[in-house]
């Protein structure tokens, strides 16, 4: 076979392995692709995120990006698609959001991925460890330990993080008019180690030669 043949062939090969990588992720929420958008979630009814879940991960899965948009009117700049929520450096274990996990002014995104007692109530090791001011020593080494195990999961260079919207917040802001909002979930190989409250454009700007994964769920606003 021609040389010139058997880079088109690699090149075909190659192409395709990519496309079925990215069809392998999958996006699902509490309605289907092209569906009515649950009113709970526009910005003028209860404002709230919708529950995310997704599966087929590709292998080198690092981190996850979640763009919100929709082709309605309503931003505070006009012009562009508005963006409604924002998400970057979702920890690679995490397979959904919660539904009400941003919006109305406030998040627990930064949550996304941390043990269930981070950030809790300190652990009591040994009631007895601390009598009249007087610590044990190898109690209180051992709450150390403890401590540091936790506290792992709140290190912020692991931590989800939310960008700019079209509307001012770093927090969901639910579609008011209209027409369609797209769920876009990006899985890079890598995490963008951008600080929180980045811009749209900081954010694909920085996924660049990342993205090993793609999947896509559209709602009607109406």
């Amino acid at each position: 076979m021609p040389l010139h043949s058997r880079r088109v062939l690699l090149l075909l090969a190659s192409s395709l392995s990519l496309q079925r990588t990215l069809a392998e992720l999958q996006l699902k929420s509490n309605f289907g692709a092209n569906q009515e958008f649950p009113s709970d979630h526009r910005g003028d009814e209860d404002n709230v995120s919708p529950p995310l879940s997704w599966t087929g991960a590709p292998k080198h899965t690092e981190s996850f990006v979640l763009i919100v948009d929709s082709d309605g009117k309503g931003a505070k700049d006009g012009g562009e698609k508005p963006t409604h929520w924002l998400v970057y450096d979702i920890p690679k274990d995490v397979r959904e959001l919660r539904e009400e996990l941003s919006g109305a002014g406030a998040s627990d995104v930064a949550r996304l991925g941390m043990k269930d007692d981070a950030g809790q109530a300190p652990v009591v090791v040994d009631p007895m460890g601390a009598i009249d001011g007087w610590v044990d020593p190898e109690v209180q080494a051992m709450e150390k330990m403890i401590h540091g195990a936790i506290d792992l999961s709140f290190d912020e260079r692991n931590r989800a993080k939310e960008g700019k919207t079209s509307f001012g917040g770093t927090y969901y802001t639910g579609p008011t008019h209209d027409g369609s909002i797209t769920f876009k979930l990006y899985a890079l190989n890598g995490r963008l180690e951008l600080p929180r409250g980045a811009t749209k454009e900081e954010v694909v700007q920085a996924m660049k030669g990342k993205v090993v994964g793609k999947a896509t769920l559209t709602a009607l606003v109406g």
